[in-house]
């Protein structure tokens, strides 16, 4: 076969991370070439990538070629396949690795999804990932806290990422009723791709694949019940807004100061907040202005490094505050778009 590289490393490159770097089946490190596609797979999620000029093939790239692929100088790539190999050329670069049979390499992961379908906006999609994301924990003893909760119901479909600490939804215009529970790895993946235009979103019970025009992503799907996230956004009586860069980079400079266990301090009055940190090692303060004035003054300390993280997905100027009180969580918002910080004490 006959690709460019810019492509062909590109491809390589999106698919790689999903290459498993330890398995008991040896055949998944590596990536298929077949009838036109690549294809990687972990036995929890799977990723095809079109790639032109491989159609009519079928063979293993190992993983140790993934390097010199990228590192091969632009212009057209060659591989040819041997019974027990492929030779990867590139002007006058050369190299040869040994392989396995491609017929062993399982694609039964990969026949789910087979069911409902929807299509929606490929950058909302993305967006409204990302902006949970950050509140799904990467492993946690109930499976159902591990994963994104993307819901579909009463004309909006929902996006839920909690952990305990913090809980993230954010939501777009949608008619429909179903509940999906994607891990978390499969919902980082799919954010990494860089996916344009609409995406068409096949599952069933147990599997989804989100399919592109240049990629379909399989994932295996949690099984269970999700959390009540609507029941924990009260309405707080104590709402204002404040600047979400001047906020966020104070915060930034508050979890500089203090030391994992020591919480910062919120002071709100009228029209300021005052932000501090006083341990045995720091004495730390600043004053950030807030764009309305609340009704009663209020003292409530959070761990800095959840509302930093909860701040950096906002992609707003001024981000509304909602509070309840010192033992209640805090309320951030643009939109549709809210996250929730619990507190601490002081």
């Amino acid at each position: 076969m006959r690709i460019q590289k810019a492509e062909f490393a590109q491809k390589i490159n999106k698919l790689k991370g999903v290459v498993p770097k330890k398995t008991n089946t040896p055949i998944l490190q590596g990536i298929l070439v077949k009838d036109g596609y690549l294809i990687a797979n972990n036995l929890e999620m799977a990723i095809k990538a079109r790639a032109g000029g491989t159609e009519g093939e079928n063979f293993i790239i190992p993983a140790k070629a993934f390097d010199i692929i990228n590192s091969l100088p632009e212009g057209d790539v060659e591989i040819t396949q041997g019974k027990k190999n492929i030779t990867i050329k590139a002007q006058k670069i050369k190299n040869r690795y040994q392989t396995m049979d491609p017929e062993e390499f399982p694609l039964s992961e990969m026949q789910g999804g087979e069911g409902d379908e929807i299509t929606v906006n490929g950058k909302a999609l993305l967006d409204s990932m990302r902006r949970v994301s950050y509140a799904i924990p990467a492993q946690h003893t109930n499976p159902v806290m591990a994963a994104m909760c993307l819901q579909a119901e009463g004309g909006k479909l929902n996006f839920v990422g909690m952990d305990g600490h913090a809980l993230a939804w954010d939501k777009m215009d949608y008619d429909g009723d179903f509940t999906l529970l994607i891990p978390k790895a499969a919902t980082e993946r799919i954010i990494s791709m860089g996916i344009t235009g609409d995406v068409s979103i096949r599952h069933n019970n147990k599997s989804a694949v989100f399919v592109t025009d240049e990629y379909e992503i399989h994932t295996r799907l949690v099984e269970g019940n999700y959390f009540k996230y609507q029941q924990m956004f009260w309405e707080m009586p104590l709402n204002t807004s404040t600047n979400k860069d001047e906020f966020l980079n104070a915060m930034v400079r508050a979890k500089m100061c203090m030391s994992e266990s020591s919480p910062v301090k919120f002071a709100l009055s009228g029209t300021a907040l005052d932000i501090s940190i006083k341990d045995a090692t720091t004495d730390y303060s600043e004053t950030l202005s807030l764009n309305a004035g609340l009704a009663e003054d209020m003292v409530i300390g959070f761990n800095a490094r959840l509302v930093v993280d909860a701040l950096k997905v906002f992609d707003c100027n001024n981000v509304g505050i909602s509070l309840g009180g010192p033992k209640m969580p805090m309320i951030l918002q643009d939109g549709d778009f809210k996250s929730i910080v619990l507190p601490v004490m002081i």
